[in-house]
């Protein structure tokens, strides 16, 4: 039987690990650390959330995020109590946002008096819609395992447990799931854009 500090060894030795191999592995190295932490950092977001899934969301999303601030961790730093400070600041960055955008709609105002300038020029219209049709066109052609999680959780607006229920999968694998299909699709808008370029 492993006892606590056994524990807080291996998920302490598991992402340095993964950290000191090369940034190709990139998506292995964060896989490594979504597996080890997540948790950890799902606890932080409910710190900051009061539903479930909005705390999901954000933990999900501070893993997106570490890709681009992996590399200016200072090393000196252990790495629980750094991932937590970038899913705290994440979240209060996350709850700043609502709080403007809240504070920015139009309460109780005679909303016909208001221009609107919702409507996007016709331009814009096209170059939403190619987008819309680039994104589609990925998610289309992304490997089954990670097209159907993706349309049930951002096309069909299921929560993680309702997907879990439907594909009768756990839903940490759910998250697992969701969290490489994003990645995949995103690789390949990316790929698809430099290709035009």
């Amino acid at each position: 039987m492993a006892t606590r500090s056994t524990i807080i060894f291996m998920e302490e030795t598991a992402p340095r690990a993964a950290l000191n191999q090369p940034l190709q592995t990139c998506p292995e190295v964060l896989s490594t650390i979504y597996t080890a932490h997540y948790r950890h950092v799902l606890r932080v977001c409910r710190r900051f959330f009061r539903q479930p899934e909005d705390a999901e969301d954000a933990a999900a999303e501070v893993f997106l995020k570490l890709h681009r601030v992996l590399e200016t961790r200072n090393e000196a730093v252990p790495f629980l109590p750094w991932v937590s400070q970038v899913a705290g600041r994440h979240c209060i960055d996350k709850l700043r946002r609502r709080k403007r955008e809240k504070d920015s709609r139009v309460d109780g105002a005679d909303l016909s008096t208001v221009p609107d300038y919702s409507t996007p020029s016709p331009l814009s219209q096209v170059l939403r819609r190619e987008e819309g049709l680039e994104v589609r066109e990925q998610l289309i052609r992304l490997p089954k395992k990670y097209k159907v999680p993706l349309v049930l959780r951002y096309y069909k607006q299921m929560s993680y447990s309702e997907i879990a229920r439907a594909l009768k999968r756990q839903i940490p694998a759910v998250r697992m799931m969701i969290f490489h299909a994003k990645e995949q699709l995103r690789r390949n808008l990316r790929r698809e854009q430099s290709g035009k370029n």
